[in-house]
């Protein structure tokens, strides 16, 4: 009696391939995952090439040994030609498809192979243009979905799901691509004057450098780092920033760097209250070092990249400094409107001025910031997606005019993917896919000419003018202690450029203030280095000496000048004013020659200044005159020696009245 099989049989076997297919939501968790990665496979072949599938397999020494067991067989299916965006998306989130050819290979499928230090599986295909025996039929080029199933004599193991752009000898109207990337991290300068890379930028920046490192070096990509970064890798006391910097210029140095501020600046805040001269000041600072990192060619400000969405006087502000391109990538693509078309370019219009915008594709950003598989697997769905997006524009229209005014703009909305290897791999498949070209973004064209317009949103806006007014501040406290410093040893020059840092529009208030903060202390500290006395003095005469005790309390040597003033004009001194240097954590004594000319209390006025006039410190004292002079003394004289007979003559007359109490007549009449 035959054994009936129940679902307790198929459920572990369902489960399997639920796991196991590429590009699906997630599954449930189940006991053993038989999923195959795959590391590198065909993308770009011509009919009659053969297709090359290399996989990794989970740990498991058994599923290794059924993919070369004589036993394993699979089968490869691939769909009729996918000329709909759609359709790829369908596919990539688990979606299936009616094949248009299937063969089946027998085992051994697999053969172990190393890649690169790397053990892999490697499943080789052959391709006919018509049915044989062991091929997949393949009659004419387009993106296919391709979909391998394997089976060992136990059950399924994996069931994986990829994409082929099988291409031909015709000439194809390319659909324009342009690939850009970014990256910000928060300041580098602490307010304590250290240079910090901390570890997720550091992390950031590898990527950035692996992305660019992996790429073809045949196609350049748009970049834009952020300046500042590259002076804080260029003043970390840590090695390996060094070896770093050096890396990542020589990679900047092949590809397109896009003009930046020198930290990040809103460009809609500081064009909003007219502050044109602070936005250049930041721009050619950027500049300048941008131009050290890009060879022989200096940087072009045509084309501006921003995160942040623009308004009108955005607009005028920078067409002003030359800028005729934007690039929205990131959250900023949203605030254009939610209907508008990211292949075409539009008119970004001020009632006076215009910026041609080109918006990064927002799909295309999610699927380079949450990577759905291996760094090969998202990279050829991306890859496919664009070419379906291409066929679908093309047959929208005939002729060439359908892909006519077509621009795709490609950007991770964080900065860089977070895996670089997805970047690297996508431009690979994109340099042999003859349905699109690599562009860069200097072929971007300044007119509006044709264009459909957008008006320009409006965005919130950081107060700038009170965070520049504070940021003055700061600069005018350490303005007033500059000459002060008798050895400055770049200190100053460090308080600008924390204030600097303060006056970035990304930093929250309590992060502004530490560095407004750490400035105004030090700087504070150097005012008032010194304290005037205020105490009182006593001359005896109209003629003496004035001694100040003037201490240092900071670890810098000061320099400053003392001025010494009678208000009611009843002393002088020589002299009344004489420049002083104190050593650090020191102390110096300062005599004046004084003369009064009266007696009584005259008041006095120190005034504390740095070497240049600043006033820093006064102090209000009073001397008390006690001075006899001419006839007085003559006078006081003779009574003090009037004084001293009388003394004599009553102390004489009194020791003979107690002697004459002591006669021995007088005792006896007692």
């Amino acid at each position: 009696m035959a054994r009936r099989i129940g679902v307790g049989f198929w459920l572990p076997i369902v489960l399997g391939v639920l796991a196991s297919t590429l590009f699906i939501a997630p599954a449930p968790a189940v006991a053993i995952d038989y999923r195959l990665n795959i590391i590198t496979s065909t993308f770009a072949t011509r009919i009659g090439e053969r297709l090359i599938i290399n996989v990794a397999t989970p740990t498991l020494a058994d599923v290794q040994t059924m993919l070369i067991d004589p036993r394993t067989t699979a089968v490869v299916s691939l769909s009729t030609p996918i000329v709909r965006r759609q359709t790829v998306t369908d596919i990539v989130a688990g979606g299936d498809f009616v094949p248009q050819a299937t063969t089946s290979v027998r085992g051994p499928v697999f053969r172990a192979v190393d890649l690169n230090g790397r053990p892999a599986f490697q499943l080789t295909v052959a391709t006919s243009a018509t049915r044989r025996p062991g091929t997949v039929q393949i009659s004419d080029d387009g993106l296919r979905a391709l979909r391998l199933t394997v089976t060992s004599a136990t059950g399924l193991i994996a069931q994986i799901t990829t994409f082929i752009n099988v291409v031909s000898s015709r000439t194809y109207t390319t659909l324009p691509v342009s690939i850009v990337a970014s990256i910000d991290a928060p300041p580098t300068l602490q307010p304590d004057g250290s240079v910090v890379i901390d570890d997720a930028t550091r992390e950031q920046l590898e990527d950035f450098r692996n992305l660019l490192a992996r790429k073809p070096p045949d196609r350049p990509i748009a970049v834009r780092v952020r300046p500042e970064l590259l002076n804080g890798l260029a003043r970390s006391t840590n090695s390996a920033d060094q070896v770093l910097l050096t890396e990542l210029l020589a990679q900047l140095a092949t590809n397109d760097v896009l003009v930046s501020t020198f930290r990040p600046t809103d460009v809609a805040a500081y064009a909003a209250v007219g502050l044109k001269a602070p936005f250049e000041a930041q721009l050619l600072r950027g500049e300048s070092i941008l131009d050290a990192a890009n060879g022989p060619t200096l940087i072009e400000r045509a084309v501006w990249l921003t995160n942040d969405a623009l308004d009108s006087a955005s607009i005028d502000f920078l067409r002003d400094f030359g800028v005729t391109n934007v690039i929205a990538v990131g959250d900023s693509v949203s605030r254009y409107g939610a209907d508008i078309d990211p292949t075409r370019a539009y008119a970004l219009r001020s009632p006076t001025k215009g910026l041609v915008l080109h918006l990064a594709d927002a799909r295309y950003s999610t699927l380079l910031d949450n990577p759905t598989g291996t760094a090969y697997e998202s990279a050829t769905a991306i890859a496919a997606e664009l070419i379906a997006q291409r066929n679908e524009l093309a047959n929208s229209q005939i002729g060439a005019a359908a892909l006519s005014g077509r621009h795709v703009v490609v950007a991770s909305a964080s900065g860089v993917p977070s895996e670089p290897l997805i970047g690297a791999i996508l431009i690979r498949h994109l340099r042999n896919s003859p349905q699109v070209s690599l562009r860069p973004v200097g072929d971007f064209t300044p007119s509006l000419e044709g264009l459909a317009r957008i008006t320009p949103p409006v965005v919130p806006l950081v107060d700038v003018a009170a965070i520049q007014s504070r940021t003055a501040d700061a600069l005018n406290a350490v303005n007033l202690v500059t000459d002060v410093l008798v050895t400055n040893d770049g200190l100053t020059q460090r308080w600008i450029e924390l204030v600097d840092v303060a006056n970035d529009t990304t930093l929250t208030e309590a992060r502004r203030n530490d560095y407004l903060d750490a400035v105004l202390t030090q700087a504070g500290a150097v005012r008032n280095a010194v304290k005037l006395p205020t105490t009182s003095f006593t001359f005896g005469g109209r003629d003496s000496e004035l001694r100040l005790a003037l201490t240092n309390t900071t670890p810098f040597e000061v320099s400053l000048r003392l001025q010494i003033a009678s208000p009611t004009g009843k002393m002088t001194f020589v002299p009344s004013e004489f420049d002083i240097v104190i050593a650090p954590n020191g102390q110096q004594e300062v005599t004046v020659a004084a003369s009064a000319r009266t007696n009584g209390l005259i008041p006095l006025e120190l005034v504390l200044q740095s070497p240049n006039g600043t006033i820093l410190d006064v102090a209000q004292l009073r001397v008390r005159v006690n001075a006899i002079a001419g006839l007085g003394r003559g006078v006081s004289a003779v009574f003090l020696v009037l004084l001293l007979v009388w003394w004599l003559i009553h102390t004489r007359r009194h020791h003979k009245q107690h002697n004459a109490k002591k006669h021995p007549a007088l005792r006896s009449q007692s």
